[in-house]
């Protein structure tokens, strides 16, 4: 009888000594999940562009990520710390928020921050309920917000100034068609046509700004014969630069014969580098070539012996509508868009774009693509 209870007691020991382990590697599972889910909350709470501060009940900064540290002027804490949200801060205006607010308000409210000596920082302040007694706070800058909405409102506005210029001499030389003598009526149509035709350039690279900004559009990269892209470009602009008496030349690498890359994208880079070089070279050449600057890296030149470009514009080349020549640009069919596409196709091919340019000798554009697309450049 003693050993029928005695493994009786052993089989019961034996059965709650694996629950008991069950339950240990359960709860060790449970606190392993729910590591993981904080890390990946914290990771994703440090790449928010918003500011993110978590106050404890005793005004105490349990957290606070990189955005609020930079919209705050402070350190980022990321562990809960014995640092109180009064010496976190030095701005009076969110602390006298956060002192004057009830622990059971949610309150939203635009905030000035910024001492006499600097620019003020317009800030949207939320504050809202945090379980224990604690607060959260959210920052938002709102200069972000509202430079987007004033460079949507600029483009808008020069985008309609630049359609309307072609439009208005379209109509008013057909106006003047009908009563012009017949040998001026030619002349006339002449120009128009010209006009039309700088309308459908610049419609065409509305339409490709607005793909290369489109955030749904992605590139599609595919094996290229990065020659036969290149030699595609040069055949299409010979003629053009033919009629202004400029010689184009190919020279290639033929270690970088081959790209993994988009190929509209790289078309429409190149084309619109090499057309820029035609517009505005007068006389000379333009040479596009080919080579590795680096290890992972395959670059693209376009170097013409135009004027070159004045230090003082040159920050500017990249802008939208700009053009440094405006009266030779408009009558050569440029639409100031040219580079900006460039560029924004770039950023999105995880390429960049550097320029050289010395007045009077002429200009070298250079554009850098990884050979691998899922590996983006630094920015230059």
């Amino acid at each position: 009888m003693p050993i029928v209870l005695l493994a009786i007691t052993a089989a019961c020991l034996a059965a709650l000594w694996w629950h008991v382990r069950a339950q240990k590697i359960a709860l060790q599972g449970g606190l392993k999940s729910e590591q993981r889910q904080t890390l990946a909350l914290r990771k994703s709470l440090e790449l928010l562009s918003e500011g993110v501060v978590l106050i404890g009940h005793r005004k105490q900064v349990l957290y606070a990520n990189p955005a609020a540290a930079s919209l705050l002027d402070a350190e980022p804490v990321l562990e809960p710390s014995e640092i109180m949200f009064s010496s976190f801060t030095r701005h009076q205006v969110l602390l006298g928020l956060v002192k004057r607010a009830s622990s059971e308000e949610t309150l939203r409210q635009s905030l000035e921050f910024g001492q006499d000596d600097e620019q003020p920082r317009s800030v949207e302040v939320t504050l809202a309920p945090l379980g224990g007694g604690g607060r959260l706070v959210i920052l938002q800058d709102i200069r972000v917000g509202a430079l987007v909405d004033k460079r949507r409102r600029d483009f808008v506005a020069n985008a309609s100034h630049e359609l309307k210029t072609p439009i208005a001499a379209i109509l008013g030389m057909l106006d003047l068609a009908d009563v012009v003598e017949d040998d001026k009526r030619s002349e006339l149509l002449d120009r128009a046509r010209k006009n039309a035709v700088s309308l459908a350039n610049m419609t065409d690279d509305l339409l490709r700004l607005a793909r290369a900004d489109d955030p749904d559009w992605k590139p599609a990269p595919s094996l290229l014969d990065l020659d036969g892209v290149l030699q595609e470009v040069i055949d299409n602009l010979q003629e053009r630069a033919n009629e202004k008496g400029l010689t184009l030349h190919l020279s290639t690498d033929p270690a970088c014969g081959e790209l993994i890359a988009d190929r509209f994208s790289l078309f429409t880079v190149v084309q619109n580098l090499v057309l820029n070089a035609v517009i505005y070279t007068r006389q000379g050449s333009i040479q596009v070539r080919s080579f590795s600057p680096s290890q992972g890296v395959i670059a693209i030149s376009v170097q013409d012996s135009g004027p070159g470009i004045d230090p003082d514009t040159l920050p500017h080349i990249f802008e939208r509508f700009f053009r440094g020549d405006v009266a030779h640009s408009r009558a050569s069919g440029g639409t100031g868009l040219g580079l900006a596409i460039v560029r924004n196709l770039l950023r999105r091919m995880g390429g960049r774009i550097s320029v050289r340019s010395e007045p009077g000798v002429g200009s070298e554009f250079i554009v850098e693509l990884p050979t691998n697309p899922t590996r983006a450049l630094p920015a230059g």
